[in-house]
């Protein structure tokens, strides 16, 4: 019987196969469109805010399904259907608006949340079968076109996403089969656009207008293109315009390039500046279009000679897209040029099949077929009129097989083959040959008939094989031709050029280990045959690879596949490795000890069931020569080493003391010599837990910290503190807040963090280090150092709240404990905490994120604080918790294990990641009304720094000022937590009073200041007037670096007489020059 419920399910990684949200889907947009409708909002500059965040969830909901969209072709008809008809209306009435200026004004931005909607369709789906839902009836061109021409007036104004959707319709409104002069009723009161006549026709302005968005970037250009194309096309327009149309292409892409064709020799204008390119991009995208539209070249033969210099230019070397325009204008030009009778022989030399061709009876089928062809003549066929310009047109197709961007190439590629197909049977040899040709450049044979490619350039080959592969498909690789290209097919199977320390080609290292481990039960299971020939070549070929990420897959394939047969590899492949740990080639020593390792720990039974192979492998580390970990090399032979070590460590393998100190010797060289150590480290923590340290090595340990010179070892050593005992962790946390250099803080803290989870796996109840390295980590989180790297203290504060987690997160009591022992530093940590989620770092925040879902919802507190060991912090947590909006629904399944911390517990179900910085500001910004001070100021202060710098400032200030709008009129009792405006004024004001001279947070909050009230936010909830005059007065007065002049007597007789309660429209002008004398007096920062 089947279960409906585990039909909904999908596993991890599905894709979907339906709609799963169209439920959803339709409710919402049902009442966004109703909302919509309601003409008496259509004068707002903003939608209702329900209206924008129904529109957003849709966005999302569309934006999942961008690898599947099809998945939205049964609901397409009826999601556009019922969008666009609203937008008609609108359209309509914008329409009237501009005829009849006595209406009522409409806002040319109230529909901005339903035009991106409608572009996220295009975007998903594709604007071409979006379109097909559009209307398109006579009836809609002026009130369309009327309507883009007011959005394009100020394009400030208006959203891209809008006028891209407007340009899209008028392309499908472009093909109406009616006569446009016919429609052109003269639209009048269209206000003034440079370079637009507005005595022009319908059709010359419908022209200049799309003309306006080529030099555009982003979508409107493609717009743009796509309807002046269609435009142009027209049987009433072409004759007309198409001649002048194209012209002025050539004139727009000669001028934007001139500085280049002017001044060849001169480096410092070999590069185009952007507007020149959007320029060129624009007028080249219309052109491909246009031509690919057209249907004869009869009305542009004149301006041909001018194209093909274009196409010949060298201007356009550092602009990929240019030239992969270049490429397709060329081609489309080409077929434009070549008769289209030629395309019917084509298809009938294209019916012979591979199999034929290469049995050798390919050009028997091919001569009897050609002869036979009513429209061919025979091998007369070769006297077709061919114009001149498609050889130059190839030969520029030929040249661009060697760009090096892949677009260009491809677009090459197809391009020949298009053309090709159309040529007669004896040009279109030609073209096989000559890009067979372009293969056998710079090659050499050499004796044993190889061929040798290491001189030749990964770009010519990769062109040229993409060509031959659509040739091959449209049927034009002939007997001869075949004969002579498959040796270097086959050599392209297997090109590979070494360039420096990576490699182009066929060399893919992800091959190596992804397909070996997907499939190593069916190799282990169902097909034997396999098995040996895969380690054997791993073995053999791979681990030895030049390429060190290669060798690295290729030695965690072979710890997988081992035990699928593990005599064999004890017997035959294990002493071959073995044997070339002492070679003198780095790459080979290297992958020989790592690669022994990963046998000795995946088939540790085996081998120590044998003596003889349990000795080959003990000694490995005492077969490698001295020279070799101490000269040129020795970083990598030690990590190898390392590597081999803590194998034999996590498979308990039995050592000696000899061995021990051996192995430790090496550990203690590998972290000298090596600079990235993670890896060791953690191979040196294995080698701890299983052996121990004596105690002269422990005090090494310690030893290499402090010694006093530079360089990485250090920190290396720092970092390896993690795998030591307890008492080390006095010393960790000196470092995190007194270490020397920041990447010894950091690694202190990571190290801190490995070293307490230790200790809380050992069992141990005391916990008597737990206060100090809270405390320890909690002054990490401090750590603001600035050098010429940036913010390097955000390493600090990073490491140190991961730390945090993994202590707080194994142990659900650990709040509880630290606020017993010390109530200070827990509501120093909360408040650290909260500050640390306003991070203008991703990461950083995403980190702070973590650390505050675990505080909030893994560590124990009682409802009225008593669990906790302080009382006040088991308030304020408390607190915390009914104040946070997004709250999970099962606090035992949040997501801890990853960085970017994601939650499903908002109303609407959406989910909220900590990297969405404008939705984690709106999480964190009503734990404003805690009832504690301390808690309130720390997360005010990170707002206020974040609030003042680009481009995250407007979401935190956009954060602070909608809950403003929400608090009350008063103090609230401190049983409801919460703040008033007057508050949040004040505390403004405390940090203005702060000392100038040290102090960096007066100007952040002087900007946030300006802000919050241009937004109104610090008044429109506070009806004492005065109060809130007084403290704003103070907030602009109090920077005693800038002199009030006679801004000061304004400002305070604007604050204490302007009625804010009221929503006119002189408050509104009130409040914009409040704005202006402000901005006067903030200093720069």
């Amino acid at each position: 019987m089947n279960n409906p419920a585990a039909d909904d399910t999908e596993d991890v990684g599905s894709m979907p196969t339906f709609f799963k949200e169209h439920v959803e889907f339709f409710d919402s947009l049902d009442w966004i469109l109703d909302s919509a409708k309601q003409s008496e909002t259509w004068s707002l500059s903003v939608a209702p805010e329900e209206e924008s965040e129904r529109v957003e969830r849709l966005i999302r909901i569309i934006n999942s399904y961008q690898e599947q969209p099809m998945c939205l072709d049964p609901h397409l008809g009826r999601i556009v259907g019922q969008i666009i008809k609203v937008v008609q209306q609108y359209v309509y009435v914008f329409y009237d608006n501009t005829v009849d200026s006595k209406s009522a004004p409409i806002s040319v931005t109230r529909f901005d949340g339903i035009f991106d909607l409608l572009y996220i369709l295009c975007k998903v789906r594709g604007y071409k079968i979006i379109l097909r839902f559009f209307p398109h009836g006579v009836v809609d061109i002026e009130p369309v076109f009327a309507t883009l021409w007011l959005f394009s007036a100020d394009l400030n104004a208006t959203a891209w996403q809008s006028r891209y959707i407007l340009l899209i319709w008028l392309s499908l409104l472009a093909m109406i089969p009616f006569d446009i002069e016919s429609i052109d009723s003269g639209i009048a009161n269209l206000p003034a656009i440079s370079s637009i006549s507005s005595n022009q026709s319908l059709i010359e302005r419908w022209i200049g207008l799309g003309k306006l968005f080529l030099g555009k970037s982003g979508c409107e250009m493609e717009g743009a293109a796509v309807m002046l194309s269609r435009l142009l096309s027209r049987k009433d327009s072409g004759a007309s315009f198409q001649p002048s149309f194209v012209k002025w292409a050539v004139q727009q892409i000669n001028d934007a390039a001139s500085p280049v064709i002017n001044h060849p020799n001169d480096e410092s204008k070999a590069v185009l500046p952007i507007e020149s390119v959007l320029q060129i991009n624009g007028t080249l995208r219309v052109l491909c279009h246009l031509f690919s539209a057209m249907t004869s070249p009869a009305l542009i033969e004149n301006q041909i000679p001018l194209l093909l210099d274009i196409f010949s230019l060298d201007a356009f070397d550092h602009h990929s897209v240019t030239r992969k325009l270049i490429s397709k204008a060329v081609q489309r030009l080409a077929l434009l040029l070549l008769p289209v009778t030629v395309l019917e022989k084509r298809r009938v030399h294209a019916r012979p099949s591979l199999r034929t061709n290469l049995n050798g009876n390919g050009a028997d089928t091919v001569s009897s077929l050609c002869s036979t062809d009513p429209c061919t003549g025979g091998e007369d066929s070769i006297d077709v009129d061919i114009p001149e310009e498609v050889e130059l047109f190839v030969g520029i197709l030929l040249q661009k097989l060697r760009d090096k961007d892949t677009i260009v190439r491809w677009s090459a590629a197809k391009g020949i083959g298009r053309i090709t197909e159309r040529l007669p049977l004896a040009f279109a040899q030609e073209i096989v040959t000559a890009v067979g040709d372009i293969l056998k450049e710079e090659t050499l044979r050499t004796e044993d008939g190889r061929i040798d490619v290491s001189m030749t350039t990964e770009y010519s080959w990769h062109g040229s094989l993409l060509c031959l592969a659509e040739l091959s498909r449209r049927g034009m690789l002939y007997p001869q031709a075949l004969r002579e290209i498959t040796p270097w097919v086959v050599r392209g199977l297997t090109f590979e050029i070494q360039r420096g320390d990576y490699s182009v080609g066929s060399n893919n290292p992800v091959c190596v280990e992804q397909p070996v481990l997907h499939f190593k039960n069916m190799l282990a299971d169902r097909f034997e045959v396999y098995r040996h020939p895969l380690l054997h070549h791993l073995c053999t070929v791979t681990i030895y690879h030049w390429d060190l990420k290669t060798r690295d897959l290729a030695i965690r394939a072979l710890r997988e596949l081992a035990p699928v047969s593990p005599r064999y590899v004890l017997t035959l492949l294990l002493p071959e490795i073995v044997s070339n740990v002492s070679s003198p080639f780095l790459a080979v020593r290297h992958g020989a000890i790592a690669a022994t390792g990963a046998i000795a720990e995946s088939i540790a039974a085996e081998i120590k069931a044998d003596a003889n192979a349990t000795k080959m492998v003990l000694d490995v580390a005492d077969n490698v020569p001295q020279r070799y970990i101490e000269d040129f090399g020795a970083g990598l032979t030690l990590t190898a080493l390392a590597f081999y070590m803590g194998c034999l460590s996590r498979a308990k393998w039995n050592i000696g003391d000899n061995v021990q100190s051996r192995f430790f010797g090496l550990f203690e060289m590998a972290l000298v010599a090596c600079k990235n150590v993670d890896g060791i480290v953690d191979d040196f923590t294995a080698f701890v837990d299983a052996y121990g340290l004596k105690p002269e090595q422990h005090s090494c340990i310690e030893n290499n910290i402090k010694v006093a010179k530079s360089g990485t070892s250090r920190e290396s050593f720092v970092l390896a503190m993690g795998a030591l005992a307890e008492q080390d962790i006095g010393l960790l946390c000196s470092v995190v807040t007194k270490g020397e250099t920041v990447e010894m803080r950091r690694n202190a803290a990571v190290a801190l963090g490995r070293l307490c989870r230790r200790t809380q796996d050992s069992k141990r109840n005391d916990k008597t280090w737990a206060v100090g390295v809270v405390a320890a980590l909690s002054q990490g989180l401090n750590d603001h150092s600035i050098d010429n790297r940036g913010d390097v203290g955000s390493w600090v504060r990073k490491q140190s709240l991961q730390s945090l987690a993994i202590i707080f997160d194994h142990d659900n009591q650990m709040a509880q404990r630290i606020s017993a022992e010390d109530g200070a530093l827990a509501m120093r940590l909360v408040g650290q905490v909260l500050c640390a989620t306003t991070e203008k770092i991703d990461k950083l925040r995403a980190a702070a994120g973590r650390m505050f879902e675990i505080l909030l919802y893994k560590q124990q507190i009682g409802q009225n604080g008593t669990a906790a060991g302080n009382v006040d912090v088991g308030k304020c947590l408390n607190q915390l918790r009914q104040l946070d909006p997004m709250q999970p629904d099962h606090c035992s399944q949040i997501c801890i294990a990853a960085l970017n911390v994601k939650c499903v517990g908002s109303a609407n179900g959406d989910e909220f990641t900590w990297t969405d910085a404008a939705a984690a500001f709106r999480r964190v910004v009503p734990a404003l009304s805690v009832s504690y001070e301390q808690i309130r100021r720390s997360l005010f202060e990170g707002l206020v720094f974040t609030g003042s710098a680009e481009p995250l400032g407007k979401f935190a200030v956009n954060a602070v000022a909608a809950y403003a709008e929400t608090l009350s009129e008063t103090v609230a009792s401190e049983s409801a937590a919460q703040w008033n405006v007057n508050g949040l004024v004040a505390e403004l004001t405390r940090l203005l009073h702060t000392d100038k001279r040290t102090s960096k947070i007066i100007n952040p909050a002087l900007i946030v200041a300006d802000q919050l009230i241009e937004q109104g936010a610090l008044l429109a909830a506070d009806t004492k007037r005065q109060v809130a005059a007084d403290h704003l007065f103070e907030v602009v007065c109090i920077h005693g670096a800038a002199d009030m002049g006679d801004d000061g007597a304004g400002i305070g007789s604007l604050l204490s007489e302007t009625e804010w309660m009221q929503d006119t429209v002189d408050v509104k002008e009130a409040r914009s020059r409040l704005t202006k004398m402000i901005r006067r007096h903030i200093p720069p920062s």
